[in-house]
């Protein structure tokens, strides 16, 4: 079952992330193409690639099963191609077809062993399937290809957290927002590296996401999840009353506002039972 987000972060917490489309798979885009002088034309298109932009706009429009005739065509003529292989493997994944959708990520990432998106995709696979062991160790070895993908440190957090491992899923996420503070709250893009944030218990999910961000000196995101942990009906919201993690916050106005929905502080409960 997915949960629900308010509409601020709902679009980045639920279904697909994808990241911007990189120029090669592995390789870092390169500085812009520049056009002769006194011309506005920009440089034309080879046939290969018009057909790969072609199938991208497909995949942003769902139509995967044509996107992926077409990537196929491609690697026809390129079967290395380790950027064609990992959006095949992406377009098999939205149809929930694993085992074509693991065939081309492992293509992809033993074409390219520096692409780290391949083997990301290739622990979601594994994710999807509800084999968390798997997928960390995928995405352990994303992270170590790339290190500065805060998608990848994302995904590593979700998978520890439905393997209970709370710490090592708190400084996953923390990593993720050091890296890219709005990770949580991105619109789906098309591109090359796939997230997926569905998970079990979600009162305690919501608890662990506010004490990253407690921890962070966020407050505004920090009452959102206790709002959502209180909601959900999680019953140990009111030790952020004493948890080292929301020091930072625990005077903010909102914050206090959600933990006082639990029970009084003693003291406000005593004033208001003179002489108990």
């Amino acid at each position: 079952m997915k949960f629900r987000f308010s509409p601020r972060i709902s679009a980045g917490l639920l279904g697909l992330l994808f990241l911007p489309l990189c120029a090669t798979a592995g390789q870092p885009a390169g500085p812009p193409q520049q056009s002769q002088p006194g011309s506005d034309a920009r440089p034309a298109m080879s046939a290969k690639d018009l057909e790969i932009e072609k199938a991208r706009i497909m995949m942003a429009e769902k139509k995967y099963d044509g996107a992926i005739q077409i990537y196929q065509e491609v690697l026809k003529q390129d079967p290395k191609n380790a950027l064609v292989l990992n959006m095949t493997g992406i377009a098999y994944l939205n149809l929930s077809r694993y085992d074509q959708a693991k065939k081309y990520f492992e293509r992809s990432a033993k074409a390219d062993k520096h692409y780290s998106s391949a083997v990301n995709n290739l622990g979601m696979v594994y994710y999807h399937q509800k084999n968390f062991r798997r997928a960390i160790r995928e995405y352990q070895r994303a992270v170590a290809i790339d290190p500065t993908l805060a998608g990848t440190h994302a995904n590593l957090g979700f998978a520890y957290y439905n393997t209970n491992k709370l710490p090592e899923a708190a400084a996953e996420f923390q990593k993720a927002l050091e890296l890219q503070p709005d990770i949580f709250e991105q619109n789906n893009r098309v591109g090359t590296m796939v997230q997926d944030r569905s998970v079990a218990n979600h009162g305690l999910f919501f608890f662990t996401m506010a004490r990253v961000y407690g921890e962070k000196n966020d407050a505004p995101h920090c009452a959102e999840y206790l709002r959502k942990s209180l909601d959900e009906g999680y019953k140990d919201v009111g030790k952020a009353r004493s948890d080292p993690a929301f020091k930072k916050v625990l005077n903010d106005p909102d914050v206090q506002a959600v933990l006082l929905r639990i029970a009084p502080v003693e003291g406000k409960a005593a004033a208001s039972h003179p002489g108990a």
